[in-house]
């Protein structure tokens, strides 16, 4: 509408309006008008410096940057469909994701990587004992430590994956990877297929995984320091800390994270690092014991080097070594005091996830300290 015809449009209806008001809209009026034809002709401020508003950003694509560090920044940080094929075929493939880019970025203009964020959501394991086990409750005994989490994390979603739930989980997100499926269901061993369960829950929704025996001490919006909010798409726990002292035998290294509890956001690369890991090693030790996986029985080694702490232990650092070429050896985080952030991982101090134990320097007097954000019990529940 023409600015003579809305003011007759408004004086028919009977709106009362003077000559200067009159006049005052209509200058409004044409400097809309004027407005309107150089945004159609020259495009959106944002599309002139090549930014998109943040609400039209995909799932996972960072705004352009002029800075990209490594190539696992560039696979987390890739479109969808990059992040797809990179869970699929992994980080260490050679496959090439083109990083939007910007020559000069406008004076004023901030341009900050958006992080997927670790979702508010809480998962526990309860897989039967057995493979042949067609009984599909949980004993309530085993979530007696449950409630804690729920207390402690109010708006936060929580589930609990049986048998039929990690089928589920299989069918809806590796219907294409035939040899995850395989392995997951010829593991007769019910803690490693609790350890691969685990990585694959947090491969595809992320959030925080914790054994059924574990107790919340800390609400989890605040186990990341303020220092690191918006940084950190993975939190990692130390569950030991040889220091000086000598090795312990069923600890495969002088330092090892735990993957009792683990937070991280979808995608992250470190789980597709892992879930190799586990289809290499379980492969590896069939062909080794000359047996099908359904019918190994591995040590408790095996277990640890396969699908435990210690194949854990062995993808994470080498993750962070991306993040940081400095590191040389995971006893380069011995000692801590602080939580660290590497990349965007957030390595916690040995009181973090594993307070309460008597070695590795871990508050065992009975208090709890300020860093403690959770304790394990070690009840094995991870063994079914």
């Amino acid at each position: 509408m023409q600015v003579k015809e809305l003011g007759e449009s408004l004086s028919r209806h009977g709106a009362k309006i003077s000559r200067h008001q009159y006049r005052l809209f209509a200058a409004v009026a044409a400097a809309l008008m004027v407005l309107i034809v150089v945004w159609t002709l020259h495009g959106s401020a944002l599309d002139t410096f090549n930014l998109r508003p943040a609400h039209e950003a995909s799932h996972g694509q960072a705004p352009p940057t002029t800075d990209v560090h490594d190539e696992a920044d560039a696979h987390f940080q890739g479109t969808e469909e990059d992040n797809d094929e990179a869970l699929k075929h992994g980080v260490g493939d050679d496959a090439h994701h083109d990083i939007p880019h910007i020559d000069h970025i406008p004076e004023n203009v901030t341009v900050v990587p958006e992080l997927i964020k670790i979702p508010k959501r809480i998962w526990q394991i309860g897989l039967p004992k057995s493979p042949l086990d067609t009984e599909s409750h949980i004993d309530p005994k085993g979530l007696q430590d449950t409630p804690t989490w729920l207390a402690l994390n109010p708006d936060y979603e929580y589930t609990i994956v049986g048998k039929a739930g990690g089928e589920e989980l299989l069918d809806t997100h590796y219907a294409d990877q035939p040899k995850v499926r395989e392995i997951y269901h010829g593991l007769a061993n019910v803690g490693m297929k609790s350890d691969l369960l685990r990585y694959l829950i947090l491969e595809t929704i992320g959030g925080t995984y914790t054994d059924t025996d574990t107790i919340a001490l800390r609400p989890i919006d605040r186990w990341v320091p303020p220092q690191f909010e918006g940084k950190v798409g993975l939190i990692v726990g130390i569950e030991f800390d040889q220091r000086d002292n000598g090795p312990w035998a069923d600890i495969l290294h002088p330092l090892q994270f735990c993957q009792w509890t683990i937070a991280a956001a979808p995608g992250h690369p470190v789980f597709r690092r892992m879930i190799d890991r586990v289809l290499w090693s379980v492969q590896k030790m069939a062909v080794e014991h000359q047996s099908p996986v359904s019918l190994l029985m591995p040590s408790s080694t095996e277990v640890m080097n396969s699908t435990g702490p210690a194949a854990w232990t062995d993808v994470v650092f080498d993750q962070l070594k991306e993040f940081d070429p400095s590191l040389n050896s995971v006893r380069d985080l011995a000692y801590m005091t602080e939580p660290r952030l590497i990349g965007d991982v957030l390595v916690l101090t040995i009181d973090g996830f594993g307070m309460g134990q008597p070695h590795s320097a871990s508050t065992n007097d009975g208090s709890i300290p300020e860093a403690a954000l959770m304790r394990h019990l070690f009840r094995g529940s991870w063994r079914g």
